[in-house]
């Protein structure tokens, strides 16, 4: 014949009303979860006698959600928690999830169910751990433990251990959920922040680039940039410098978002201030430099190649700060990188530019590039590269500018198959005029 189970005595009867109710006082006063669970962690501590208390709960992955684990005994600024090992979480909740009903034992590391445990070094050693239920499934689960063997928990000790989980789990359950679903609202708004900071960024970057060719003697310029999804900086531009010469400028600023985009729109508007046709491009870097320094913020930096054109004399004076070697193509095939420069701006205040200057013949052309073309990466981590780059200029003479910006985006896109953009492409290439 079975045996009714104990009855509670008086005195832990009282207990368990007098905790049921101030349950219901704490959940009237708070609808965040850790305030709860800190009252139930410390409440259930001291009902059990125990050193310490535990709740885990399982978000709908089953990952941990939230584990709060209180040193009741300690008090006082010397006030501490413990933590139990991740492997003892894992079996303990493993335990509950598959054998149902309760864990009671005096001393984990003996404990013949848990083999794996023998040798875990563990704060608690005797525990009591039950699961907690919302509509037959387990949702978490509540233990108390000893940091000494030996306690045997008695009938009594787990029939107010189950009476606790069974008070607390739709409790717990419902606070979860609101944090949760608070944690979800704030990630969306957040997102949605920055997805439009990053429109604004864009927005700031793409009207900093020319929408159309420039067409100059017997030159045409065409420059293209294509952002990544996360904004950069990259930075394009060219324009007339009296009738008889013409500026082009291409830039990366480091960073992305926002930032990088303000910082292009410091650098796009100093040059345009300085690039009066009076400066020479060395004297004109030298003020876009100065600019950067005093408006970056620590650490950012920008590569930039600045030309000018000389349309009565054929000439191409240039500084380059940083930036990527430009690729001179002759009539002959012949490709020259263009290598005089210094260092990126926004370094030193006092950084010096010096310009070099060759002559154009007809036939020539220039290209201009960001590393978003020749760092371009495909799904084995392979950059794009220089000598990629090299070929396809040389081997598309015949090429318009438009034409071929339109042939090295489609191969640095076929090139990079299913891996995403990860930086702004910009290409701006100085070739012949062509037509009336």
């Amino acid at each position: 014949m079975s045996m009714p189970p104990p009855s509670p005595a008086p005195g832990r009867l009282a207990a368990e009303m007098e905790f049921v109710m101030e349950l219901c006082n704490v959940v009237a006063g708070t609808s965040e979860l850790q305030p709860i669970l800190d009252w139930m962690v410390q409440k259930t501590t001291a009902l059990l006698g125990a050193d310490e208390c535990s709740i885990k709960l399982l978000s709908s992955d089953m990952a941990t959600a939230h584990t709060v684990i209180v040193d009741h005994r300690k008090t006082g600024p010397e006030a501490g928690t413990a933590s139990w090992p991740g492997p003892l979480k894992a079996s303990v909740m493993g335990f509950l999830l598959v054998q149902g009903g309760q864990l009671a034992t005096s001393d984990i590391n003996t404990d013949k169910r848990f083999p794996g445990l023998k040798s875990l070094q563990t704060p608690v050693k005797a525990i009591l751990a039950v699961p907690m239920m919302v509509d037959g499934k387990i949702t978490g689960m509540i233990a108390v433990s000893e940091k000494a063997v030996g306690r045997e928990w008695s009938a009594n000790d787990i029939q107010l251990m189950n009476i606790v989980a069974s008070q607390s789990a739709g409790v717990l359950e419902k606070a979860r959920l609101r944090a949760e679903a608070e944690e979800k609202r704030q990630l969306e708004q957040e997102k949605e922040k920055m997805e439009k900071e990053l429109l604004v960024a864009r927005d700031i970057q793409m009207k900093l680039v020319p929408s159309t060719p420039l067409v100059a003697g017997p030159w045409h310029v065409e420059g293209r940039l294509v952002p990544a999804k996360e904004v950069g900086g990259d930075y394009c531009d060219y324009f007339m410098l009296g009738t008889e010469r013409f500026g082009v400028a291409i830039a990366d600023v480091s960073g992305k978002g926002v930032p990088a985009a303000l910082l292009v729109s410091t650098v796009s508007g100093t040059l345009r201030a300085f690039a009066d046709g009076k400066r020479t491009p060395s004297e004109i870097i030298h003020e876009v430099n100065r600019a950067v320094v005093r408006s970056a913020a620590a650490g950012k930096f920008v590569t930039m190649f600045y030309a000018e054109v000389d349309l009565a004399r054929n000439a191409l004076t240039y500084v380059n700060a940083g930036h990527n070697y430009p690729l001179l193509r002759h009539r002959s095939g012949e490709v020259q990188e263009l290598q005089t420069g210094g260092v990126p701006l926004g370094i030193f205040e006092q950084s010096e530019y010096p310009q070099s200057e060759l002559a154009l013949a007809e036939g020539d052309s220039l290209l201009l590039f960001s590393d978003g073309i020749t760092e371009a990466i495909d799904v084995f981590r392979e950059e794009y590269g220089d000598d990629r780059l090299m070929a396809l200029w040389k081997g598309h003479a015949s090429d318009t500018p438009a034409a071929f910006i339109d042939r090295v985006n489609d191969a640095v896109i076929q090139f990079r198959g299913a891996a995403a953009q990860s930086d702004d492409m910009t290409t701006v290439v100085i070739g012949a005029r062509t037509g009336s």
